[in-house]
């Protein structure tokens, strides 16, 4: 009997650490951004205010390898979640988020999600992806709600995993969205490359301190 207590405890425990919070609560805890916004290398926010992701209307994808196309969610992981890391105001009826899908060291992917005044997910635009401390994929937001999201593109389309490669041949590219006043991410300007191709060591890509923008 005391077994099946400490049990049933246990689980209560493990319960409560892995509930997170949603979106009503979770927003007037996190601070506030103004616009323009970016996620840059220099970034300073801390992400530590779990979310619940009911009916998975977050995209939780953690991504495997540098073309993007393996991956599992962190809903099947139990060491994986959504944080919240800021929010921006967006006019009087409209919340943009900025959410962290995985951990601080392991691979992590960004997303900007919009949400309307009832604290509802309008839609979820991935704008991030980091190796180590490092981005392959990152944001900028100007003024205008304009979007500029930058991805290092590998050359090859055999699979390059994150865990195993020694160096990647890769160039940037960018895409443009702009947010409308529904909340909705409207593409503007598609996938264009912005940079030259070259040979990444992972060394260098793990210990990169230049954002993609500035890699011209």
């Amino acid at each position: 009997m005391k077994k099946i207590c400490l049990f049933i405890i246990l689980s209560l425990c493990f319960a409560t650490i892995r509930a997170g919070f949603d979106l009503r609560t979770a927003i007037p805890l996190v601070q506030t951004e103004t616009l323009p916004l970016e996620l840059g290398n220099n970034s300073d926010f801390i992400a530590d205010h779990r979310l619940d992701n009911p009916n998975n209307a977050i995209p939780d994808k953690i991504y495997e390898n540098f073309q993007l196309t393996e991956y599992f969610n962190a809903r099947d992981n139990i060491d994986t979640g959504l944080d919240l890391c800021y929010t921006c105001r967006l006019g009087s009826d409209l919340y943009l988020c900025l959410i962290r899908i995985g951990g601080v060291i392991e691979p992590a992917t960004y997303v900007l999600t919009s949400v309307d005044y009832n604290y509802r997910v309008v839609q979820s635009l991935e704008v991030g992806v980091t190796l180590a401390n490092s981005y392959i994929k990152q944001f900028k937001i100007n003024d205008n709600r304009e979007v500029y999201v930058y991805r290092l593109v590998p050359t090859s389309n055999v699979s390059v995993s994150f865990d195993t490669f020694k160096s990647v041949e890769a160039y940037v590219t960018e895409t443009v969205y702009t947010i409308d006043m529904a909340g909705q991410f409207i593409l503007t300007s598609p996938e264009k490359r912005v940079s030259s191709t070259r040979t990444f060591s992972r060394d260098e890509l793990e210990k990169m301190t230049q954002d993609l923008w500035e890699l011209y």
